[in-house]
């Protein structure tokens, strides 16, 4: 009995000793980035981001000026429409002819919003503005609560 206990005890003393892996270490750890790298680069994509935004204020002034100007387009082509309205309205006897005067004016007004909203339509989506580059998380102090407050 004990000669088949030894050898037990042998056999896996040989199994345990044959299954452990030995931890080794790199020959050289990566290196970390330098505090100075990351700033380098935050303040690289700050600059970036400033360009951008200058970019996009001035695609935005450009949109809003043709908006502007094709605005302005309707609101005359509205007003000439109305102006001949009156003017032919003070002229008309029958009524058949206000009835058509009537009709070309709602006909002029409906032709002027659809220039219009073509007009919207060709100058495509408004631009997007862009993201500010985020700063990297500092290993700061950690909360015990997970920044939840006592109630």
């Amino acid at each position: 009995m004990r000669i088949k206990r030894s050898a037990q005890v042998a056999l896996l003393a040989i199994l345990f000793s044959s299954c452990t892996f030995v931890a080794q270490a790199d020959p050289t750890p990566a290196p970390t980035p330098a505090p100075s790298t990351a700033g380098d680069a935050y303040k690289a994509a700050l600059e970036q981001f400033k360009k951008d935004r200058e970019a996009f204020n001035i695609a935005i002034k450009d949109r809003n000026q043709k908006i502007r100007i094709i605005n302005q387009a309707f609101d005359q082509a509205i007003k000439n429409a109305r102006q001949d309205s009156r003017t032919s309205m003070q002229v008309a006897a029958k009524p058949e002819q206000k009835s058509a005067i009537s009709s070309n004016l709602r006909s002029a007004i409906a032709a002027a919003v659809i220039a219009r909203e073509n007009s919207l339509l060709a100058l495509g989506e408004p631009p997007i503005p862009p993201v500010e580059p985020m700063r990297s998380a500092k290993n700061g102090p950690t909360m015990k609560d997970g920044g939840k407050k006592n109630r």
